[in-house]
């Protein structure tokens, strides 16, 4: 006999609706609203949407329960192994584009492959996998990749003051730049910047390109037609390609991810790092600033301060999939095509009943332990769908951040303190923040 999920009351709904869903949505689901964050920030909203999450978890899991998101019902995904189960059937029977997903996401990136389904899915995906090299160990462009990163690292550096996180953002920008499309590319700072515009109509969720998308595609398109062999764009033409594969509007997201989402968690890593000396001479031990590919790829250490970095202070704290068929769960219940399912990541990485390291910086966890294997944690999601550029963009921190902190030990300057002997804070905002840069002893 089937047995329906728990239900959270109306009111419980509403709640959930006002701390977790409003202000998700209000700070800018794709393109972050600097002001509105900052203020979001001091409310705490994370704090309060996390505790709000932890207590209906408590009362209604840890099988999914349904809460209500605005008018509707949602079903919200509180255990790995319901986890594993939605992230491990995606794209089909669960798929990753939510009507306010889609809707948004084609403001900037209509053939985006994360809001792809079936056969096209699949074509977009053998793409992305062929470029972006997401079963290799190393990017058969490592060598180059790790010179690029280490050359804009140095060259903020060079700036001298206090390291903002817009100056941080607009270096990596740079990088992204030059390893999508290679030099020509460096100083197009109006191709990012029109990006930014159209993530920014995405926040609205129009559901149509956003105007001057055409205009933008055009460019990246040109790029495309005359690739740099020593960037991600002389990959294309060996890769498995069709006409519905639409090459430019893949790079989109890679843009999107590298130049935007990457540099929030470098800013967050050297914070925290600041906040913890031991962590900061281990790191610094493994090498990495050198540049040279075997200390960037062995620098495993690095890449779990990155990793703690996202997992401690996700940028997606909550996203969704949708059921593109009928599912029957372990219960026996059957729940239909466009049912919605909610996987709110800021609870799920820092659930301590769960995760013993939950509210403190543990890099060794990745680096030595079995995090990294944990369906709770999923700032680059798992299972098919899965982030295929999840090895290129780590590496590519491991690389910039190794470079700046072999010549510079961070010291948080304004913003939230962070103290190594209490536990962290579930957000910290990068726009409140400057970080000194003092010389490495």
């Amino acid at each position: 006999m089937a047995l329906d999920f728990k239900h959270a009351s109306i009111v419980e709904g509403v709640r959930f609706t006002a701390q977790v869903g409003v202000p998700n949505v209000v700070q800018g689901l794709f393109k972050k609203r600097p002001g509105v964050v900052s203020t979001v920030g001091k409310l705490p909203a994370d704090a309060l949407a996390f505790r709000l999450v932890a207590g209906l978890a408590a009362k209604y899991g840890p099988d999914p329960f349904w809460v209500r998101v605005g008018g509707d019902e949602a079903l919200l995904l509180t255990h790995p192994d319901d986890l594993r189960v939605v992230l491990g059937g995606s794209p089909s029977p669960f798929a990753s584009d939510p009507d306010a997903k889609r809707k948004g996401m084609t403001a900037f990136q209509p053939t985006a492959l994360t809001i792809s389904r079936g056969d096209l899915w699949a074509d977009r995906r053998a793409f992305a996998e062929a470029v972006l090299q997401t079963a290799s160990p190393l990017h058969s462009l490592a060598e180059t990749f790790a010179a690029v990163a280490v050359e804009e690292a140095d060259a903020l550096l060079a700036t001298g003051g206090d390291l903002s996180y817009e100056a941080l953002n607009l270096a990596f920008q740079r990088l992204t730049r030059r390893v999508v499309f290679g030099a020509a590319a460096a100083d197009d700072t109006a191709l990012t910047d029109e990006l930014g515009t159209l993530m920014a109509a995405g926040n609205k969720m129009p559901g149509a390109p956003a105007e001057g998308y055409d205009a933008f595609h055009a460019r990246l398109a040109a790029y495309v037609a005359s690739p740099d062999a020593s960037a991600l764009t002389g990959l294309v033409a060996g890769a498995p390609s069709t006409d519905e594969t639409d090459v430019p509007g893949q790079l989109i997201h890679w843009l999107f991810a590298m130049g935007d989402t990457l540099p929030t968690n470098l800013y967050r890593t050297l914070a925290l790092l600041s906040a913890h000396p031991d962590a900061l001479a281990r790191a610094r031990a493994e090498g990495a600033g050198g540049g040279s590919v075997a200390d960037v790829a062995g620098s495993a250490y690095l890449a779990g301060c990155i990793l703690e970095a996202m997992r401690l202070w996700p940028t997606t704290a909550l996203f969704g999939r949708v059921q593109a068929e009928e599912y029957r769960w372990t219960n026996g219940q059957k729940t239909p095509a466009g049912t919605q399912l909610l996987i709110h990541n800021l609870f799920n990485h820092r659930n301590a009943e769960r995760v013993p390291f939950a509210d403190r910086f543990a890099p060794e966890e990745w680096s030595e332990g079995k995090a990294g294997e944990d369906w709770s944690f999923n700032f680059f999601s798992h299972g098919p769908q899965g982030c295929p550029g999840y090895g290129l963009s780590i590496f590519l921190g491991q690389a910039f951040l190794g470079r700046l902190l072999a010549q510079a030990t961070p010291q948080i300057s304004r913003g939230t303190a962070l103290d190594a002997e209490k536990p962290l804070p579930y957000g910290w905002d990068v726009y409140a923040a400057a970080i000194a840069l003092d010389p490495a002893e």
